[in-house]
C-alpha cells in the first residue's frame, strides 16, 4: 500500500505547529536570508479531502510577515516567505518588504530520500543591495511589486531528474515589451531577464493585443510539459517554454467565458470561483467552467435557475497550433439526481479543481453561510463528469480545531470567511512513494514510517 496519495490538494492556509516532528518523512528544514530557521511538513489526505502545510519556526528566529505556497510541478513546490528590513531613504528610518523563495523537493538534492528545502537567489537582490538602492533612489510601491509579494506571476517547472526553472512574467500595460525573469541553475547562478515576443494563436477576429496587454493580470500559473502557463481568467492563457534560450510567448483565448466576469474582479476571489485550468498526469490541459442559469456570479441563487458544468481539453494540432475541444457537460439536474448529492445543499458548485490522476474527475467546493455566524458550512465533493457519478465527498473544516468547535473565531475561520482561496493541486507525494519504494528495495525490508494519509471518503450522508 502506498504511504502517500498520488496527488493532493494543498490548502493555501499555512498551519503553525510548534510540535511539528522534524523527523517526519515529509519535513524539510531551511533558513532564509533574514536568519529565519524553519521546518516545513505536511498533513496529507487523498482528495477531495484537503491537505495542510505545517510550519514550525525555531525559537529565537527572526520574525516574518507571511509564508505561502506559490506553485508546484512534479516533485517540487515553490514556497515564499516575506519579511521586513529597515532602510533610511531620507532622514526617517522605514521598513520595507523583502521576499525569499524556496524550492521544496520530495527528493533531496544529494540523492537521499529525505525532502530538501533550498533558498533561491533573490529576485530583487540581497538585503544589502536592496537597502543601498532604497537609500539612493527611494522606494515606489508598484502594482508589480504587489503581485510579486502575492506570488501571482511565478511558476516552477521540472525537466528530467535534476533540472528545474523558476520564472516570473511581467506583462506591461505600456508599449514596453513584457519581461520574463528566469532562474535556471543549470544555465546561470542568477536570474536572467528576457523580453520574448507575444504571438496570438487562433484568436477571434475582434482580438486586440493592445487591450490584452493593458488589462492582463495573471490569476494562476500552471506547468504544461516544459512550458509555464500564465492564466488570466478574464481572457486566456500565455504559454512559454522557459528553458528556451530565445523564448516566445503564445497566447490562446478561452473557448468560453464565465458571464459577468470583468477585469475589476481580479483579487476578489470570484475569478476562480467558477472556473479553473489544470494539467493531468497524462499530459492533458483542461479548462472547466461552472455557469449559473441566471448568468450571475454573485447574489441570491434560486434552485430553479440551476447551473451547468462544462469541461474542455486543449489539443495541439501541429506546431504552435492549439484548439479547444469540449469534453464533458453536466447540468445541475444531472448532478442533483445522483446518490451522492441527495443530502448536500442545492447550490452552485464552486472552486473546481481538476484531478491530476483522472482527467474526467473534478473536485468542487460547496459553501453555505450559517445564519448569524462568521463561518460557512463547507463540503468538498469529487465528480466524474464523463460517467456522471459522485466519487467521494468530505466536510471541510478548521485544521486546528478538527476535533473541537469549528465555530471558534480563529485566524483560519476568519480568513476563509472573508476570502476563500482555491487549493493547489500537486503530485509531489507520488514521488515520495517512489523514493520510499526505492529505499525499501535498497535496504531489503520495508521500514516503519511516521507519516500516513487518509483515504478519500465515500459520498457523505449529511443532513441538509
Amino acid at each position: 500500500m502506498a504511504l502517500f496519495p498520488d496527488w493532493v490538494m494543498l490548502d493555501r492556509f499555512v498551519v503553525r505547529r510548534d510540535d511539528l516532528d522534524v523527523d517526519d518523512s515529509t519535513v524539510a528544514s531551511g533558513s532564509g536570508s533574514g536568519e529565519h530557521v524553519f521546518h516545513v511538513g505536511f498533513q496529507l489526505h487523498a482528495p477531495p479531502r484537503v491537505s495542510r502545510i505545517l510550519l514550525r519556526v525555531d525559537a529565537g528566529a527572526s520574525s516574518f510577515n507571511n509564508f505561502r505556497v506559490v506553485a508546484a510541478h512534479r516533485d517540487a513546490l515553490l514556497l515564499q516567505m516575506s519579511y521586513l528590513i529597515e532602510a533610511r531613504p531620507g532622514r526617517t528610518l522605514r521598513k520595507y518588504g523583502m521576499i525569499d523563495f524556496f524550492l521544496y523537493r520530495a527528493a533531496g538534492t544529494d540523492g537521499s530520500s529525505r525532502p530538501s528545502l533550498d533558498l533561491l537567489p533573490a529576485v530583487d537582490g540581497t538585503e544589502a543591495e536592496v537597502r543601498t538602492r532604497i537609500e539612493a533612489e527611494g522606494f515606489v510601491w508598484t502594482n508589480q511589486r504587489e503581485r510579486r509579494a502575492k506570488g501571482l506571476d511565478l511558476g516552477v517547472v521540472r525537466r528530467g531528474e535534476k533540472e528545474f526553472a523558476v520564472a516570473e512574467l511581467q506583462v506591461s500595460c505600456s508599449k514596453e515589451p513584457s519581461e520574463l525573469h528566469v532562474f535556471c541553475p543549470t544555465k546561470s547562478s542568477q536570474w536572467e531577464i528576457k523580453q520574448p515576443p507575444l504571438i496570438p494563436v487562433g484568436c477571434a477576429d475582434d482580438f486586440s493585443l493592445e487591450r490584452l496587454l493593458f488589462y492582463w493580470n495573471a490569476d494562476k500559473v500552471v506547468t504544461f510539459g516544459s512550458s509555464l502557463c500564465w492564466i488570466d481568467y478574464c481572457y486566456g492563457i500565455i504559454f512559454c517554454d522557459v528553458f528556451d534560450d530565445t523564448p516566445v510567448l503564445y497566447y490562446k483565448e478561452f473557448p468560453s467565458k464565465v458571464p459577468n466576469l470583468y477585469d475589476n474582479c481580479h483579487g476578489t476571489g470570484w475569478v476562480d470561483a467558477y472556473q479553473t485550468v489544470g494539467v493531468t498526469s497524462c499530459g492533458s490541459l483542461k479548462y472547466v467552467t461552472v455557469v449559473r442559469g441566471d448568468g450571475k456570479i454573485t447574489g441570491e441563487f434560486t434552485e430553479s435557475s440551476g447551473f451547468t458544468v462544462t469541461s474542455w481539453t486543449l489539443k495541439r494540432t501541429e506546431v504552435n497550433k492549439m484548439e479547444w475541444e469540449k469534453t464533458d457537460e453536466a447540468t445541475s439536474d444531472d448532478l442533483w439526481r445522483l446518490d451522492g448529492f441527495q443530502n448536500l445543499p442545492r447550490i452552485p458548485l464552486r472552486f473546481p479543481h481538476i484531478s491530476i490522476d483522472d482527467p474526467n474527475v473534478v473536485c468542487f467546493v460547496l459553501r453555505r453561510r450559517v445564519e448569524g455566524k462568521c463561518y460557512h458550512e463547507t463540503w468538498l465533493v469529487s465528480v466524474d463528469l464523463s460517467s456522471k457519478a459522485v466519487k467521494a465527498s468530505h466536510p471541510y473544516s478548521n485544521p486546528e480545531l478538527e476535533e473541537t468547535d469549528i465555530s471558534c473565531e480563529t485566524d483560519f475561520s476568519k480568513s476563509k470567511y472573508w476570502y476563500f482561496e482555491s487549493f493547489l493541486p500537486t503530485e509531489f507525494t507520488k514521488y515520495m512513494n517512489l523514493l520510499s519504494t526505492r529505499t525499501d528495495l535498497l535496504h531489503g525490508e520495508p521500514k516503519p514510517r511516521k507519516r500516513k494519509f487518509m483515504e478519500s471518503s465515500k459520498p457523505l450522508e449529511l443532513t441538509g
